[in-house]
């Protein structure tokens, strides 16, 4: 019975594992671009307002924008089709967890699809 719980743990590490559920991963990154949507303040935290968004040139930096309205001018500029100024403007509204943006770019691909088939109908 012992060796059976083993292997019956031992299976479920592995499918989880193998499915990606852990920290930062396909299901972690849609919660830290959820958050940055939900973010409607405009004073950002911190010394995020001089986050640089993009090293140009023109410079970029986020300045007195709320995280939803980072994700707006994201869905803008990947529209225009600069797209690293688009992941710019999302890492800048995680600006203040570094955690959070190494997680982000660890699934870049997917973080972008997941704004623009999300968020990118919200955004005129």
């Amino acid at each position: 019975m012992n060796v059976l719980f083993r292997l019956f743990a031992l299976l479920i590490l592995m499918m989880w594992l193998h499915t990606g559920a852990g920290l930062g991963t396909a299901f972690g990154f849609q919660e830290l671009v959820d958050q940055i949507w939900s973010d409607t303040n405009s004073k950002p935290r911190g010394n995020c307002r001089n986050f640089l968004v993009q090293a140009g040139p023109p410079k970029v930096l986020r300045g007195k924008t709320s995280g939803r309205d980072c994700l707006k001018h994201a869905v803008r500029a990947y529209r225009e089709g600069d797209h690293e100024e688009a992941f710019g403007w999302i890492l800048a509204g995680q600006c203040s967890d570094r955690e959070a943006r190494v997680a982000l770019v660890g699934q870049a691909p997917k973080v972008m699809d997941y704004v623009m088939h999300t968020y990118g109908p919200k955004v005129p």
